[in-house]
């Protein structure tokens, strides 16, 4: 299906610095990011004053190094110390949003999501047959999605998107070693920034792609059996990655989205359904 409105110089130029400005005050105003969550297609998906409502499923794999480690124990002497650094490998997290997004300005979309979020990961902080285990908990995501530039001749968009996100997984590390298992909680804030280009391969099938970049900041704590709370720090990036998905139309305004994300410490992917009104 080809688009029939092409921007013009000016607004073009002003849509690239919104951009700019959006992602400058979002890099130096919230923490970075963390576990990856799917993105969709860098450009607005609905219309000025249109609405729409989906729901997603995702999984991701990230390696995190746990820094500035400290722990603390009153019945201990000494009551404090430095536990050294740690690596989490494979940190395993999966994700089910529903989220609403809004074209607040032409060729600009607003979204918001909220949905329940599982982690584990196992035999890697203490490499002692360890498991981690998290209950279900709570994630949050919103951004902004803009067009940039449409070439209808040629079925391309070019746009951008800022998301970030919230999680917390809170749930028990355990071990044959051990006596009894630990408890474990992680805090994670995130943001992921994206540009790249939409394509029509034909009616009904819609592929886009392009590079993004995350961070990551947040924190592990661990509180043992025997009365030790160690406390990590996570704060990493800017990591690059690419992405690629594809948008299949399954009914009138519903449609079913896919997603693959890499970079160098983590992985996604992702499914979804999205219908407009």
């Amino acid at each position: 299906m080809r688009r029939s409105l092409i921007l013009t110089r000016p607004a073009i130029v002003t849509d690239v610095w919104l951009v700019c400005v959006i992602a400058i005050a979002v890099g130096l105003s919230c923490p970075a990011a963390f576990a990856l969550d799917p993105m969709g297609p860098p450009r607005a998906s609905v219309r000025e004053g249109q609405f729409s409502i989906g729901t997603d499923l995702s999984y991701s794999e990230t390696d995190q190094k746990l820094i500035n480690g400290k722990w603390t124990n009153p019945n201990a002497d000494p009551t404090s110390g430095d536990p050294g650094g740690r690596k989490l490998k494979d940190f395993e997290t999966t994700k089910l949003y529903c989220t609403a997004g809004y074209g607040f300005a032409e060729n600009w979309e607003a979204f918001l999501g909220i949905g329940a979020t599982k982690a584990e990961f196992g035999d890697d902080l203490w490499d002692m047959g360890e498991d981690f285990d998290s209950g279900i908990g709570l994630g949050i995501r919103g951004g902004v999605k803009a067009t940039i530039l449409e070439l209808p001749d040629y079925d391309l968009q070019i746009g951008g998107l800022i998301q970030i996100d919230w999680a917390n997984y809170d749930g028990k590390l355990d071990s044959s070693q051990w006596p009894a298992p630990d408890f474990v909680e992680v805090d994670l804030t995130g943001m992921q920034i994206a540009v790249g280009a939409t394509y029509w391969w034909e009616d009904g099938f819609t592929v886009y792609g392009g590079p993004f970049v995350h961070y990551i900041e947040g924190n592990l704590e661990q509180y043992t059996a025997d009365g030790f709370d160690l406390n990590w720090d996570i704060d990493e990036g800017p990591i690059w990655g690419i992405y690629l998905g594809a948008l299949v139309d399954i009914a009138r305004n519903c449609v079913l989205n896919i997603e693959l994300q890499h970079s160098s410490n983590a992985n996604l992917f992702g499914a979804g359904l999205m219908l407009t009104y």
